[in-house]
């Protein structure tokens, strides 16, 4: 039977989507271990952080198992805190990586070096890949992450830690939010043939370094909150 396979790049945000209510086995980062999601058999798995760990820990696992969804949850910033504040929810349909392609100054053209990413479905992939967003969402039963608003997030390797970087990431790509795994993720499956959604949680504005812009803890509780009713 397929399996569910629930995605997170750090053990903290694995206890924090579903250690509140059910016991979780050993984590250790690259390893998937089974798990059974209210009877349906599953995998957690604990990529680590940024693009290079979630390509390899998530192939590794896609390429060893037979995986019919992968759920992948964590906190990003807000690039748009009146629409998406700190501490709120959301579930991310389109995944750009703005760091692939041409660079000129602080520009970088995707479709510069005449090269895509590769070709899924007839289509090319150059800088963005889509994900289970609305109505895929809920003839996949996951109704609760469907009725979440939907954003548009950047992945980036480097998190942006000025509010000029952050205003010229908004303005150039009309983004959401900031992470750091999931144009990977998003990437990997595309490339596998196997369906991913993703919830983020919001604990930042992107740009600022300051403490009253900030709230991990509370963007770790709300993502038990929205996560935690798939194990119950």
């Amino acid at each position: 039977m397929k399996k569910i396979l629930f995605v997170t790049a750090t053990v903290k945000e694995m206890k924090a989507s579903l250690g509140g209510v059910c016991s979780l086995p050993a984590l250790k980062p690259g390893v998937p271990v089974e798990f059974s999601f209210s009877g349906k058999p599953g995998l957690l798995l604990v990529t680590g952080i940024g693009v290079i760990n979630t390509s390899f820990a998530l192939g590794y696992t896609l390429a060893k198992y037979d995986t019919e969804l992968v759920i992948l949850a964590g906190v990003a910033g807000t690039f748009v805190p009146d629409r998406f504040p700190v501490g709120s929810a959301c579930s991310v349909k389109i995944e750009i990586w703005p760091e692939y392609g041409l660079k000129s100054g602080d520009e970088i053209d995707p479709r510069g070096l005449g090269f895509c990413l590769a070709e899924i479905d007839g289509e090319s992939v150059w800088d963005r890949v889509g994900l289970m967003s609305g109505v895929s969402l809920v003839n996949s039963g996951l109704d609760r992450l469907a009725k979440l608003p939907e954003a548009i997030s950047l992945t980036v390797s480097g998190v942006t830690a000025t509010a000029d970087g952050a205003d010229r990431f908004r303005k150039k790509f009309a983004v959401d939010i900031e992470n750091m795994e999931g144009f990977a993720a998003a990437y990997v499956c595309s490339m596998s043939g196997v369906s991913i959604c993703q919830v983020r949680t919001i604990s930042n504005l992107v740009g600022s370094r300051e403490t009253e812009d900030w709230d991990l803890r509370g963007a770790l509780a709300e993502l038990g909150r929205v996560c935690s009713w798939i194990v119950k």
